[in-house]
């Protein structure tokens, strides 16, 4: 997720995340812990993604995948709004599509928040 939607790698770049498999594990393993102080009081969020547009399949079975999405997040008693752009890298391993890389491109990314954004939009 860059700071600004011209960056187009992560190496030496200001992002809100920059994240492989391994530390998203961790975030998430950290953020869902029943001793994780800074998820109380818990929060839900909500996701509409739409405007799903298939950009390139290859006929290895990879597809790239454009579209746009809303997230609204409840946290004490406050609610924030984030909406922008996913890009997926889809790769087809067994007969099921799995996500290979997702860049998240965000209309508010400048914006200015309370608290930091802990869970993924």
């Amino acid at each position: 997720m860059p700071a600004d939607p011209s960056h187009t790698h992560w190496d030496g770049m200001p992002a809100i995340f920059a994240e492989d498999k391994n530390l998203m594990n961790v975030r998430m393993k950290r953020i869902l812990h029943p001793d994780a102080w800074s998820q109380r009081p818990l929060w839900g969020t909500n996701h509409i993604v739409g405007n799903v547009i298939v950009q390139k399949a290859s006929p290895r079975g990879e597809v790239v995948v454009r579209s746009r999405f809303q997230m609204m997040e409840l946290r004490r008693d406050d609610l924030r709004h984030f909406g922008g752009s996913y890009l997926h890298t889809l790769v087809k391993i067994r007969n099921q599509y799995r996500i290979k890389l997702q860049r998240v491109d965000m209309t508010n990314a400048q914006a200015a928040y309370d608290y930091v954004l802990q869970v993924w939009v």
